[in-house]
């Protein structure tokens, strides 16, 4: 059988892509290594009451010791990825996808929903000078954006971030905030026109959490789980739409199978896919194929297609600050537990003079383990442990994000033996920008320093981008066109963050979903009008 699209991987952009081949009454054949969840259990209570009744060993730390790793490796994770019920989003990466790792930290996926299993749930549009390095304006992805906000249900407001993040149509309210959020953002609009006329603005998150009930899943509820479960009914993942496509019958969804090259046989492609059960290859024909494998894993197809040893393709990720904020009054205090991470605040610093735009998350301590912060203080274990259990009450945290090019990219390469090699020098920050930003949280009565900043190590954001570039007019080899469509290979295309070139210090998962929809118009407008120049 020849199908007209197959879609290569599940994640935000691979669901995206084929939710609008679906809407142009195309049916696309989705291939997927496809891992899920096993054994979770269902807690119908808050997280830290159930913890008062019950063993929570295997649900906290595993019985691999699963939530222990940042202490027993060498290699920090993310706090969700660490967690026992959220481990098979990175089931066997190593394995099928193994990494060198340079200076460069490699995150992948093979479960279904890829690595969006355990995003932090922002999403924002783009404004223009935020897509300066593509062929793409803002307008080109405003449909998509406003479909995709439909299709998830995501919670905001207008504020002062709306210039920022752009149009709040169709938005859910915001979800409330946290006591420490509560007064940061109380004192914030106290002291709003000296800050705004230093280009500092906060405001909430546009976040896939529902702050209601709609389109039958349930709206959130503070049970302190977000970063212990998956799927939770509140918060999106692009398995709810997979899933409601599959049921439908509108897509076909082949899992258990890891796609390793193409060919062509006259006017078709075949994708060559290894069989993770049984390690037989097989062959599935199509028309159009379109890559949505992650930044990372799409470069490792198209090298291995071309067998293509040589060549170091540019990566990057966004550069990643992670700032304390503290709150004498809460030291020694107990951790809200009738509250979750995403009642949080959103900081945006536009530095005119400077020409550098930040984004900050700020967020509260009261779901990771404590093992995250365990290895970060210089005390016997014991006093370390103590010293958490009364101090990170009174700690906020900002993620602070920064753009990050094709000017600052490290390279990835895979070798004839199957592995990648992936190499970045350190991201270098601004010394006096990390003093404007520390200034201005002691302005508004949190305490921190630039020295209780940590700086993270280029991957940790997981936001990669940039392999398979997209121009207005590709010249090169492993250039794309405005459409995806990869340099003298017809017929196959690229939806994912490989295509760009500049990455917004703030995650680009909506930007990425809305462009793979617009390129999925694009490739169906394609296919009709063949069928109607046979006909």
């Amino acid at each position: 059988m020849i199908y007209d699209i197959i879609i290569v991987g599940s994640g935000p952009t691979g669901v995206a892509s084929a939710l609008g081949f679906v809407e142009n009454g195309i049916r696309p054949l989705i291939l997927d290594v496809g891992y899920e969840p096993e054994n979770a259990e269902v807690m119908n209570e808050n997280l830290f009451d159930y913890r008062k009744n019950h063993n929570s060993f295997r649900l906290m730390i595993g019985e691999d010791y699963e939530a222990l790793h940042n202490l027993i490796y060498k290699k920090t994770i993310f706090p969700k990825l660490i967690s026992p019920y959220m481990r098979f989003v990175i089931r066997n990466a190593e394995k099928f996808s193994p990494a060198d790792e340079n200076g460069f930290m490699v995150i992948q996926s093979f479960a279904m929903g890829g690595l969006a299993n355990a995003w932090g749930a922002s999403l924002y549009r783009a404004m223009d000078d935020e897509l300066r390095y593509t062929p793409l304006k803002s307008s080109d992805l405003l449909p998509y954006y406003d479909r995709l906000t439909e299709e998830i249900g995501i919670s905001g407001d207008e504020d002062d971030l709306t210039p920022f993040y752009g149009s709040t149509k169709g938005l859910l309210p915001p979800l409330g905030l946290s006591k420490k959020c509560s007064i940061l953002y109380s004192r914030y609009k106290k002291k709003k026109r000296w800050l705004n006329d230093h280009g500092v603005y906060m405001g909430k998150p546009r976040l896939c959490v529902l702050s209601k009930d709609y389109d039958n899943r349930p709206g959130y509820r503070p049970d302190g789980l977000e970063s212990w479960f998956p799927h939770l009914p509140y918060v999106y993942t692009p398995v709810y739409t997979l899933q409601k496509l599959i049921k439908q019958d509108k897509v076909i969804y082949h899992k258990s199978v890891l796609v390793k090259f193409w060919t062509r046989e006259r006017d078709y492609l075949v994708v060559h896919a290894e069989d993770i059960n049984s390690g037989s290859m097989h062959k599935f024909q199509c028309k159009k194929l379109v890559l949505a494998g992650g930044t990372i894993n799409t470069a490792k197809i198209v090298l291995n297609t071309k067998k293509d040893f040589t060549t170091k393709l540019p990566i990057f990720d966004n550069g990643l600050a992670q700032v304390p904020l503290i709150f004498p009054f809460f030291i020694g205090r107990k951790f809200e537990t009738d509250t979750m991470g995403f009642e949080s605040l959103d900081i945006v610093f536009d530095f005119h003079d400077r020409n550098l735009r930040l984004k900050g998350s700020i967020l509260e301590l009261n779901f990771p383990l404590r093992s995250v912060f365990y290895d970060m203080l210089p005390f016997s274990g014991r006093t370390n442990l103590v010293f958490i259990k009364y101090f990170l009450p009174a700690v906020l945290v900002v993620l602070l994000y920064f753009p990050s090019s094709i000017e600052n990219a490290g390279y990835l390469r895979l070798r004839d033996n199957g592995t990648l090699e992936v190499y970045s020098q350190p991201y270098k920050f601004d010394k006096e920008v990390i003093k404007m930003v520390s200034r201005v949280f002691c302005k508004l009565g949190a305490l921190t320093h630039p020295l209780l900043i940590k700086f993270a190590q280029p991957g940790f954001a997981i936001h990669y981008a940039g392999t398979l570039p997209m121009v207005e007019n590709p010249v090169k080899d492993y250039q794309c066109n405005k459409f995806g469509e990869l340099y003298k290979e017809p017929n196959v295309y690229v939806v994912d963050g490989s295509l760009f070139s500049y990455i917004p210090a703030k995650n680009f998962s909506f930007t990425l979903m809305a462009n793979a929809m617009r390129i999925a118009d694009h490739i169906s407008g394609m296919l009709k009008s063949n069928e109607e120049g046979i006909n």
